[in-house]
């Protein structure tokens, strides 16, 4: 008989917003091990996840997903990585596409 991973979530989902919650709420605990406070999103994004995927971040700025790996090691935009998926603060994100200063460092 084989043994089951006891550390690991058991899925049996219903509906994808369970999905959903379910990895955000395993994020959430990654980010807190990890000692990193993500702050809680403003009150105009309720309903939206305060990360975004790497392919949101190329949307956002209309870049390629090098150029994104490239500032994420420069340390321009910092992230978080929980298994073989990177995950980018939204606020942080946004506040970077404000400021413009990206294209200094391009």
């Amino acid at each position: 008989m084989s043994e089951v991973n006891n550390n690991a979530p058991f899925l049996l989902i219903q509906k994808p917003q369970e999905l959903i919650k379910l990895f955000e709420g395993l994020i959430d605990r990654k980010i807190r091990e990890m000692g990193v406070q993500a702050p809680p999103p403003p009150a105009c994004l309720a309903g939206e996840s305060p990360f975004l995927s790497t392919k949101d971040v190329q949307k956002i700025f209309n870049v390629s997903r090098q150029t994104i790996n490239d500032w994420r090691k420069s340390g321009l935009l910092p992230s978080i990585k929980i298994k073989s998926r990177r995950y980018f603060i939204r606020e942080q994100v946004q506040a970077l596409h404000q400021k413009g200063s990206v294209a200094d460092n391009q």
